[in-house]
């Protein structure tokens, strides 16, 4: 197993290597001191396993966890913390983590086992792109740092590309090398309505699209509803926290249908009439 430990502690570093050096006799040892070490790090060797701390001097843990899976970097990742919560738990794993375990009683004598299980979990059920890109199409300044700002301390693994209007969202889409998981437009834009940007998404592109206005309007439901939306939520207090499950919801249901599509096809296939 070669194995990258990011920490910033010289002192956890030993400790971490002789305990593991005992654990793991073939283990290839390599150390990172924060983000920007370990980022150049693996970006020119190959690593099997990514043994993150959450706390380093310049940055978190959660940013070289992004990095790796936003680049499709084909590694293992497995997170210890000294001090975190439930919520840093969820946010790390479905960032694309395989393993978290917290610095606490013996830790250190179960890691080796729970770096190679990491390891065979990758390698039995590698996901690039753990990280959704969210295509958000909204004019409010306010209500884009809002949600900005919402999903960066709450759901980092959701990558929002932000344009503040329809011409400026198919332009990008249009890019070589863009691709978006999941749109959240707006309903209000200029020029170009949330409405009509839903209908040119939904007959350009296979993208789940979900609709969020500050005004509700049931024909405005409807309409949205039948033009293929997935969802429609209006601005209501606390609507921003609903975001991230809304968003998460959408994508399995376009990756359900995708196979659920692919399915059919393939039994059509064996069975032409």
């Amino acid at each position: 197993m070669k194995l990258l430990y990011v920490e910033d502690n010289p002192f956890d570093r030993d400790l971490t290597r002789r305990a593991l050096l005992k654990q793991i006799p073939d283990l290839k040892w390599d150390t990172a001191g924060g983000v920007q070490d370990a980022i150049g790090k693996l970006a020119s060797q190959d690593y099997d396993v990514l043994l993150l701390d959450m706390w380093l001097q310049d940055g978190c843990g959660l940013d070289v966890l992004l990095h790796v899976r936003r680049h499709n970097v084909d590694v293992a990742v497995v997170v210890v913390a000294g001090a975190g919560d439930e919520a840093s738990v969820v946010r790390f794993l479905k960032a694309g983590a395989q393993d978290y375990l917290p610095k606490r009683g013996g830790y250190l004598e179960q890691l080796g086992d729970r770096l190679m299980r990491a390891q065979v979990r990758w390698r039995e059920n590698a996901r690039p792109g753990t990280v959704l890109t969210v295509l958000y199409v909204e004019a409010s300044p306010d209500d884009i740092d809002l949600t900005c700002r919402y999903f960066e301390r709450r759901a980092p693994y959701l990558d929002l590309v932000v344009q503040q209007d329809g011409d400026a969202a198919l332009a990008w889409l249009a890019e070589a090398g863009h691709h978006a998981d999941v749109a959240l437009l707006d309903l209000r834009l200029p020029g170009m309505s949330g409405l009509e940007l839903l209908e040119v998404l939904q007959a350009r592109y296979t993208l789940p699209c979900i609709v969020i206005t500050g005004r509700g309007d049931e024909a405005a439901a409807a309409q949205a509803m039948s033009l293929g939306a997935v969802d429609y939520l209006i601005k209501e207090h606390g609507y921003v926290a609903a975001l991230p499950c809304v968003i998460e919801h959408a994508h399995v249901l376009a990756a359900y249908s995708a196979l659920r599509q692919a399915y059919a096809r393939l039994l059509d296939n064996a069975n032409p009439s």
